[in-house]
């Protein structure tokens, strides 16, 4: 029974920045599951790699180039997905960026274009596009990506945290809408909403700034980052019918950082 409950087997998924870092581990746990995955990322030669590995797990898979800030190029992909799969069940928005090093009075106005229009633009975007075909289904499972930064402002940050801050909280609110106006039509729209994670991205940043890193440590109670990993379990459950009496949720796993 709980196998059952866990199981994503039939059902296909599009992960957008399924490239690499918590993207990629999200789309490999649901491959894992069962699910057929589309890796929809900015980068169509990473997206191919990734598309390969859950090829090996014996899905069907595709490799999609895609700008989340175009609704165009969205609609498209949803449709790619929707005549090699022939459903889509599920998205996980995964895109999103920051800039980094700069102090909120200093940051400059195309900074803050380019966070807000891929983490809270992208996000709507895709949840619109996405929804279209799961309302013409019945069904479906949206699954946004935010931040432990969407309901804090964090400490010991590189700066322009306020401006990332304003987006992902922007995500939870819309991830609260969406689940307000599809619930009528079978969908889910959950949010999960990671702290510090252990991605290369991130890890470049730590490397030179030891001590930095280590401030940012001191604040989290269990003292280490998370890893793409500790997602996998969360996006299964979402995914599956396990949750299906669950909407509009905002699931934080940051190792207690906002605990404080």
């Amino acid at each position: 029974m709980i196998d059952k409950l866990f199981s994503l087997s039939g059902k296909t998924a599009m992960v957008t920045g399924g490239a690499s870092g918590l993207g990629k581990a999200m789309a490999m746990a649901l491959a894992g599951a069962g699910a057929d995955v589309a890796v929809a990322d900015i980068n169509q030669e990473s997206s191919a790699v990734v598309a390969d590995e859950i090829q090996a797990l014996g899905r069907r898979t595709l490799a999609l180039q895609v700008d989340v800030t175009s609704a165009t190029r969205l609609r498209e992909v949803t449709e790619e997905c929707v005549r090699e799969f022939g459903h889509l069940d599920i998205l996980v928005n995964s895109a999103g960026v920051t800039v980094l090093g700069t102090p909120m009075m200093d940051m400059e106005e195309k900074d803050w274009n380019k966070i807000i229009d891929i983490n809270l633009k992208g996000t709507f975007l895709s949840n619109q596009a996405v929804a279209r075909q799961m309302i013409k289904q019945g069904s479906g499972r949206i699954i946004n990506v935010g931040s432990m930064s969407s309901v804090i402002v964090n400490q010991n940050t590189y700066g322009s945290s306020g401006v990332y801050c304003a987006s992902k909280a922007g995500v939870a609110m819309l991830t609260k809408a969406f689940a307000a106006d599809l619930a009528k039509h079978g969908i889910t729209v959950n949010a999960i909403s990671p702290g510090y994670m252990k991605t290369p991205l991130v890890e470049g940043f730590w490397k030179k700034d030891p001590a930095g890193y280590a401030a940012k440590m001191s604040m989290v109670p269990m003292g280490i980052p998370g890893e793409p990993e500790d997602l996998e379990g969360l996006v299964v459950f979402l995914a599956s019918d396990s949750s299906r009496y669950m909407t509009g949720v905002n699931v934080l796993i940051d190792g207690g950082y906002t605990i404080w």
